[in-house]
């Protein structure tokens, strides 16, 4: 019982940190198909109610909110990135979006704490999210 007990304590040492950065990964992907929800929920809303917003993407607070006129200081809507996943550049950004006019160029990079990084982009021509790999260089 001993020896079996050795054994399995032994295979679990061994598998435990590939499957941390299983879950590392898992936790980047999801959060990646949540952003391109996100800025997708966001333009249809403007397209939807026919008022202008504004998206903001906050990486000092790791968030992201859409402001609009009737909402004011107070974000119409707000996406919270989870722990260990952090918004891949320094400055804020502030993307504007106009009922019936061209989306904006929409690019912004999740890494999580591993260094494993995805782009999610926004075509300005369809609107359709593009959720892209991003090799890391040495």
């Amino acid at each position: 019982m001993l020896i079996v007990v050795a054994i399995i304590a032994t295979l679990a040492s061994i598998s435990f940190p590939s499957l941390i950065s299983g879950l590392a990964g898992i936790r980047l992907s999801s959060s990646a198909g949540d952003v391109a929800s996100f800025f997708t929920s966001s333009m249809n809303r403007v397209e939807r109610r026919e008022q202008a917003a504004a998206i903001v993407v906050e990486p000092a607070k790791n968030r992201i909110v859409v402001f609009t006129a009737i909402s004011g200081d107070k974000p119409a809507s707000e996406l919270n990135l989870p722990p260990g996943i952090l918004i891949d550049a320094q400055d804020s950004a502030r993307y504007m979006i106009y009922p019936g006019g061209a989306f904006p160029r929409i690019s912004l990079i999740l890494k999580n704490e591993k260094g494993a990084r995805r782009r999610i982009s926004i075509d300005p021509v369809t609107a359709v999210p593009k959720i892209e790999r991003v090799e890391v260089t040495p």
